[in-house]
């Protein structure tokens, strides 16, 4: 145990607790000091806090926000409960109603490679190549319909007697020149439908005598056959030849190869899984046996064809090829969903059709005998609710940073942010993007006031029910500004959309003109291109940063319109929001200053722990000095004391 030699010393010297004043005098000359700087390290640390507290609080409304991000001010009804019509973009979709009935429904191709007596039998190697695209099974050359016996009949641009009505050719054309006959002068334009449902026309010019032209597209059916102006001689006859398989342009081939090492059914199904547009599955079919099930997307011309080339050494593998084995293999042909549209026939590849109706997706799972109705009307209940949601959210943010930067008045501490300029900054800011303007949704700005949206004092939001229900008759485009981000434009022939999903051009109006072979936007030149369908486009220039990634596509000649991009009011806030939360936005800073703030504050105190011991090992010293001193004369006055007491007893 150590010893207090200065209290040692005082026992005997002034009699005064050295240990006592010498700490009373070291805290009167620091304890001020300390006791700020803990309390500005006690402010600061709760600001830092207060600031995690913001963050948790942004991200809940990112999170909230989120989803309600392409929310929708429409119901859908649909009188079929098989088939059904849902929103799929609700900046798109619009008030609509249509009859629909289903003759038939997409259907995948299905084969079967039959014969194996269990999943790990031996099936050879080599390589499998998968084509997709469209088997034809119903036409053969042979089927050749005479339109008319002899040449003199056919003049001028008359069609070809009684159209010709095939609903499922499923061919290319063909055009005989009975022997001794001319038609190479002769053009012959046929009018009908591609495979896939859509309106198609071939030129096919004829051939000499004793020859048959032969055209290049595959025709689903044929609605008429006219002839030019120039004829030859010679009896003409019209028809069709099957087409064996045509490959799906859209989508390339694909070969899997099977080892000698995993030569497998297992394997040969798992190798065909892998591939994009092919289900395999292997079948116990109760009788001993087990059998490959191959299948394809649903479609016409997804259809597959399996060609195998197989090794040498190892054969067997060739029972997978139905390259000219098709209709043996295929249990049932690939076929497209047909339906009748308000008296239109349409036909699609899948059962789920998401480009029929804008902004909708059909789904049917049901033919149907009759039309049945699907339909969407505005909601203004559930409009009314959703936009209630996002008030809810607001003001849940809004009342937390309001509890955070409240200020300090009498008798009320204020909130640990109240001081913070950068948080009261962010507040000010959420609090312009909720009263500003929206542009972008049409000619002029929009307001969530005028969805009798009030802004009330301390920043939250409150709603006028009967307000926001009338507007919403008036214009439900404003209810879009807060919830869709869009493109949109002031026609109904121009299609406009982002030509890259990165492409986000400034909100807002822009003139679209077109001259006759040339279109600007903005005033900036735009560049013409032609999609797969052979629809022309144009693209904003890239000079122009404000129109950056618009697509224009015109349905029919647009001389002059304006084009909108609109950001939604929740889309505007999600992009502050990520800008705050950012490492480099504006709470990360303010953390990184109050935090190097804190540490700075810690190395002071530290500064004054030092000079509390250097001042207590300088008071301890003079204090022992005088003590030392104090018993000094102590010692000197008892001998002078003693000397006396001797003198005095002499006498």
């Amino acid at each position: 145990m150590a010893v207090d030699y200065l209290s040692a010393i005082n026992s005997s010297g002034s009699g005064l607790n050295i240990s006592q004043i010498v700490t009373s005098l070291v805290e009167a000359e620091t304890a001020p000091e300390q006791n700020s700087i803990n309390k500005n390290i006690e402010a600061k640390t709760l600001e830092i806090s207060a600031l995690g507290d913001v963050s948790s609080e942004f991200n809940k409304l990112k999170t909230s926000t989120a989803s309600l991000v392409n929310k929708t001010k429409l119901t859908t009804t649909s009188a079929s409960t098989a088939n059904t019509i849902s929103i799929s973009t609700a900046s798109k979709a619009k008030v609509f109603s249509s009859d629909i009935t289903v003759s038939t429904l997409a259907t995948p191709q299905t084969l079967e490679f039959t014969g194996f007596t269990s999943q790990t039998q031996s099936v050879g190697s080599g390589n499998i190549t998968i084509n997709v695209g469209n088997w034809i099974t119903n036409g053969t050359a042979t089927d050749i319909d005479s339109i008319y016996a002899a040449n003199t009949s056919i003049s001028g641009n008359n069609s070809l007697g009684t159209p010709i009505s095939h609903s499922n050719l499923g061919g290319v054309i063909t055009i005989a020149t009975s022997a001794g006959g001319n038609q190479n002068m002769t053009t012959f334009t046929v009018v009908g439908k591609d495979m896939a449902g859509n309106d198609m026309t071939e030129t096919i010019t004829g051939a000499n005598g004793g020859a048959t032209a032969t055209g290049t597209k595959v025709f689903k059916s044929i609605t008429s056959v006219t002839p030019g102006s120039t004829t030859g001689t010679g009896t003409v006859t019209v028809g069709h030849s099957a087409a064996t398989f045509g490959a799906n342009s859209d989508k390339s081939s694909s070969t899997v190869s099977i080892s000698s090492s995993s030569d497998t059914l297992a394997s040969v199904a798992s190798s065909l899984n892998a591939v994009s547009g092919v289900t395999a599955n292997i079948i116990n079919k109760g009788d001993g046996t087990y059998s490959l099930v191959v299948r394809s997307d649903t479609g016409v011309n997804n259809a597959l064809k399996l060609t195998v080339s197989e090794d040498a050494s190892n054969t067997g593998l060739s029972t997978f090829d139905n390259s000219s084995t098709n209709g043996s293999k295929q249990k049932s042909a690939a076929a497209d969903a047909a339906l009748i549209v308000d008296g239109i026939s349409v036909n699609r590849s899948s059962n789920s059709i998401t480009d029929l109706f804008d902004g909708y997706t059909l789904d049917i799972t049901a033919t149907t005998s009759s039309s049945f109705r699907v339909s969407s009307a505005l909601d203004k209940d559930e409009a009314l609710a959703t936009l209630q949601t996002f008030i809810d959210i607001m003001n849940s943010t809004r009342t937390k940073l309001n509890e955070l930067t409240k200020q300090k008045t009498d008798g009320v501490e204020g909130g640990p942010l109240s001081k913070n300029i950068a948080v009261n900054a962010i507040k000010d800011r959420i609090n312009k993007i909720t009263t500003g303007p929206i542009v972008g949704y049409g000619n002029d700005s929009m307001y969530l006031s005028e969805l009798g949206v009030r802004t009330e004092r301390d920043g939250t939001l409150t709603i006028n029910n009967s307000t926001f229900k009338s507007q919403l008759d008036l214009d439900s485009t404003v209810f879009d500004s807060i919830f869709n981000t869009m493109f949109s434009s002031s026609s109904d022939f121009l299609n406009v959309e982002a030509s890259i999903a990165t492409s986000k051009p400034t909100p807002g109006r822009y003139g679209f003109v077109y001259n006759g072979s040339t279109a600007t936007l903005n005033g900036s030149s735009m560049t013409s291109a032609t999609d797969t369908d052979g629809n022309t486009y144009y693209l904003s220039s890239s000079t122009d940063e404000n129109i950056a990634g618009v697509k224009v596509t015109p349905t029919q000649t647009v001389s002059s319109a304006y084009v909108y991009y609109g950001k939604s009011l929740i889309d505007q806030l999600t992009d502050y929001v990520d800008t705050v939360l950012s490492a480099s936005g504006v709470i990360a800073k303010s953390g990184e200053a109050l935090a190097s703030s804190v540490s700075d504050l810690n190395i002071d105190l530290a500064d004054v722990d030092t000079r509390v011991d250097s001042l207590t090992k300088r008071y301890k010293e003079q204090f022992s000095a005088m003590e030392s001193a104090v018993t000094s004369l102590k010692s000197t006055g008892d001998y002078l004391t003693n000397m006396m007491d001797a003198w005095s007893n002499k006498d």
